[in-house]
């Protein structure tokens, strides 16, 4: 059985923390998990926690002297005085039943974000089914750029910030909302962002319409709502008294592109705003996908009062977030980047902004689907985005939260994708594969929201250079 969230106000949370100072954290090992850790040491408190996963933010989090335990257990958090945890986890997990037993305080990761971020006069809430983790990204850069020392929760490590938060100390925090399972409900923006709205998340949203209901409650606590004017049922969705603003590459869009190209897959165009265009960028990060990414991030800035030349600088800077098409190194001669796209509409994305990039030799995927519910719902839409590419390897599916109850496996996509995909088998056999197979000038995308970079680990340092 899947967990809910806690629905504790701000206000609610503070008043249970006042006399509080040790948190324990359930997953802490997920990236959002692991920044709300660490900003929450720079509110005083002594935070540990625990994760089954190994990866990059619990190797952060060690160096940064917290204790992170790499199994679940009841007596972890016996010396605790709450306990926060992810909807990742279940209902069974043995820390949450044991704070239950023992009484102790228990926020779900989107109450215990919105008591952190309730206290800034400007809150810019991005969210969106894909894009959301670049955008904030985008907006950090830009209002760093502008000097208005931001705050950024983000949904990856950001590279200007070398972390997935920064606490800037300005009056402005940016974040991330996640739809998924309405934790976003619990965090109200003065400003929303709705970056596009495609049915996901298939084990809470019913259906299409579910999923914009949800999005217009999100807005409905904002003072305006930053949306795509290409997507004309969200924005008929929206409430009515919530001002919207557009962006899109439609001449009638608020904020457009304008003369715009792409060279090596990078977007280049004139920003035009309702009273005009204001300058022209080239981006440091490809697709077209990107370029409305880039729209909808100056829309936003704009609307918070960054000046238009600063929005042109934060653009042109920025270079984009940890497993968005990030640039890995080569292996066996091919340019290998990692990303996260896990939706069909991603990975075609990914893979068009992968073709893009000027490859004169083929184009490689590693794909990890990302749990079996999603996998079952779009399994042919999977399958068609993936042939996409020449040489497709698929990876055991991602479980997150789900057992198979839905007979969905690696060798099933492998199979529907067709004679260019193969299952591999484990990680260390599919490096192996890799190795035999990738030339110099190749390109491999090494894909999915689950654990598939663990693949880094597997390759030959004798063959694999960063």
């Amino acid at each position: 059985m899947s967990l809910a969230n806690t629905h504790h106000t701000p206000g609610e949370i503070a008043a249970c923390l006042a006399d509080k100072k040790r948190l324990w954290f359930i997953g802490i090992g997920g990236v959002q998990m692991c920044a709300l850790a660490l900003l929450s040491r720079t509110r005083g408190f002594f935070v540990a926690g625990s994760d089954c996963a190994e990866n990059e933010h619990t190797a952060t989090l060690r160096r940064a002297g917290v204790t992170v335990y790499p199994q679940h257990a009841a007596a972890h958090v016996a010396d605790f005085d709450a306990v926060v945890y992810t909807l990742a986890i279940s209902a069974e997990n043995p820390e949450y039943l044991a704070a239950l037993r023992l009484g102790l305080p228990l926020f779900s990761r989107a109450d215990y974000l919105g008591y952190l971020i309730a206290g800034y006069e400007r809150r810019v809430g991005v969210a969106g089914s894909h894009g959301k983790s670049t955008v904030t990204a985008m907006l950090g850069e830009i209002f760093h750029s502008a000097g208005r020392a931001p705050n950024v929760i983000c949904g990856a490590r950001m590279r200007r910030f070398g972390a997935p938060f920064t606490v800037g100390g300005g009056s402005d925090c940016i974040y991330e909302a996640c739809e998924y399972g309405n934790s976003f409900l619990l965090l109200p923006p003065t400003l929303a962002l709705i970056l596009n709205a495609e049915l996901d998340h298939v084990d809470f949203f019913e259906n299409k319409a579910a999923l914009l209901r949800s999005f217009a409650a999100f807005a409905a606590n904002a003072e305006a709502v930053v949306v795509p004017y290409e997507d004309g049922e969200l924005r008929e969705a929206l409430p009515k008294q919530v001002r919207q603003v557009t962006f899109g590459t439609a001449r009638e869009a608020d904020y457009r592109a304008e003369a715009l190209t792409q060279s090596c897959g990078m977007g280049s165009f004139d920003l035009a705003t309702p009273k005009g265009a204001v300058g022209h960028v080239t981006l440091g990060v490809p697709g077209m996908h990107n370029v409305k990414n880039a729209l909808a991030a100056a829309a936003a800035a704009h609307l918070s009062g960054v000046a238009a030349a600063d929005i042109l600088v934060g653009l042109a800077a920025f270079r984009g977030a940890a497993r968005r098409m990030e640039y890995r190194g080569i292996f066996c001669g091919a340019r290998v980047f990692d990303d996260y796209a896990h939706h069909p509409t991603e990975i075609a994305a990914s893979l068009a902004a992968a073709r893009e990039l000027g490859a004169s030799g083929r184009l490689f995927v590693l794909f990890q689907s990302h749990t079996y519910s999603r996998t079952a719902a779009f399994f042919d839409e999977i399958t068609a985005a993936l042939r996409a590419a020449d040489r497709v390897f698929i990876a055991d599916i991602y479980p997150a939260r789900e057992t198979d109850t839905r007979g969905m496996s690696a060798a099933k996509l492998a199979e529907g994708v067709g004679e260019r995909a193969t299952y591999a088998g484990g990680l260390s056999d599919t490096a192996a594969a890799l190795a035999r197979e990738l030339q110099p000038n190749d390109l491999l995308v090494v894909m999915g929201a689950g654990d598939i970079d663990r693949i880094f680990a597997q390759f030959s340092k004798k063959h694999f250079t960063l």
